[in-house]
């Protein structure tokens, strides 16, 4: 049995009254057809939490969570074999990295931000872009360290090559005569490449007395061959190029149109004298921030998963290749399941009693596919806005006026601030 859903039109389905205003589109669809509904005949959006924390717990058994920029055709025993080798990459380094390499990262991290902002000191800029050049950086330093030159720049190329292709709904065949689609093959041959060229470059010294970064922790395991431990750091790579920096400009938003919230992190990051970097635990109204920005602004704004078999999805019939999509900022604030659902209320994640109903926040997803930086990105969005805090003024008199755009990303439209020292 399929879901019902808004009819289309001849051809094009709903494609085109949903790419002139996506949000829009579902928020309609959903007052009128429920908390399940047909986009097309092949795909279904789903707004119902257990619904979707079923979807994402069933990753790499019954859906796939591979998507492409271009059209393909979707091949169930390779997607299947392709998890299974991302999955044993992703826990060999997640198990390597201890919390040695880890302060390693966050000392480093600290100086990123700091010359960052020192580019623009006391001048408006695109906070985005800024944000990007920063999340940039501090992922590139996170995988390869002091190999990590360059990257930054070949990792933005690869981002916008596929910004084109990644926001239209109309997926056309790799081999398509396009600039676009050459300009994507070009950008991603040369990311490939150049990681490659630094693993073996690695490979070929001797190894260090302890993990320094992310592909120090790789190559000491035996297992991995160069194409998983290449293919993990490009995923890094690209998912962190715009993720956090689209969570570090919201942060950043809503600290500027919420002077209270401001006064509340710097009161706290005023208080830190211990020596080093302050654990996560010592800025709990930073965390509570920081968390409540992810509810109201993720900034994968959507999700999807692709049937591998012939299944079920609650009540509804799945065919293999069929899509399922869902939206964590939708169900982030469903009044159903959040009070005040459209308010920053970072009060919520530090009152114990005030605990989110079950499987309703997911700004990282969940299950064996949850983001693979979900703790590197909460450790980086959190001392960033206690560093932002401690040290800057940010001035930002028409952030009021900035709109969210949902695309790619959910970032806001036009945010301009400039940056001051603290005095």
């Amino acid at each position: 049995m399929r879901p019902p859903g808004p009819k289309g039109r001849p051809l094009v389905g709903n494609t085109i009254e949903y790419d002139q205003d996506r949000m829009g589109f579902l928020r309609r669809a959903r007052a009128e057809y429920g908390d399940v509904f047909s986009f097309d005949d092949r795909t279904i959006v789903v707004f119902e939490p257990d619904l979707v924390h079923e979807l994402l717990a069933r990753t790499n058994g019954d859906f796939s969570s591979e998507s492409s920029p271009v059209a393909s055709r979707f091949d169930a025993e390779r997607s299947a074999e392709d998890a299974r080798l991302w999955m044993a990459a992703r826990r060999a380094g997640w198990r390597g990295l201890n919390r040695a390499s880890t302060q390693a990262h966050a000392s480093r991290l600290g100086a990123l931000f700091e010359q960052t902002v020192e580019e623009s000191l006391g001048r408006p800029v695109d906070v985005l872009s800024m944000m990007k050049s920063f999340s940039g950086r501090a992922t590139a330093d996170f995988c390869l360290g002091h190999d990590a030159v360059g990257i930054p720049e070949v990792v933005e190329e690869n981002t916008a090559a596929l910004a084109p292709l990644a926001g239209s709904s109309q997926l056309f065949p790799e081999w398509l005569p396009s600039r676009k689609i050459a300009r994507f093959r070009r950008a991603r041959e040369q990311t490939l490449d150049s990681i490659t060229d630094r693993i073996r470059r690695r490979s070929a010294e001797p190894a260090p007395e302890g993990p320094r970064d992310l592909l120090d922790v790789l190559l000491a395991v035996p297992d991995l061959t160069e194409l998983q431990v290449q293919r993990l750091i490009r995923g890094i790579l690209l998912a962190a190029y715009g993720v956090p920096a689209a969570a570090m400009t919201w942060t950043i938003w809503t600290l500027a149109v919420r002077p209270d919230l401001w006064d509340r992190v710097a009161s706290e990051a005023a208080t830190w004298n211990g020596p080093g970097i302050p654990p996560i635990a010592a800025l709990p109204q930073t965390e509570a921030v920081v968390k409540e920005v992810l509810r109201l602004w993720p900034p994968t704004w959507l999700m999807g998963r692709t049937a591998m078999r012939p299944t079920a999805l609650g009540e509804w019939t799945l065919r293999a290749e069929d899509q399922v999509m869902f939206s964590p900022y939708l169900v982030h604030r469903d009044p159903r399941w959040w009070p005040e659902p459209n308010e920053a209320l970072p009060e919520r994640w530090l009152d114990p009693t005030r605990t989110p109903r079950r499987h309703s926040y997911l700004p990282f997803g969940a299950g064996p596919r949850v983001c693979v930086g979900t703790q590197l990105g909460m450790l980086q969005l959190t001392l960033t806005t206690f560093w932002l805090a401690r040290g800057f003024r940010v001035s930002a008199p028409a952030a009021a006026e900035s709109r969210p755009e949902f695309h790619n990303l959910l970032v806001p439209t036009d945010f301009t601030a400039s940056f001051q020292r603290a005095r």
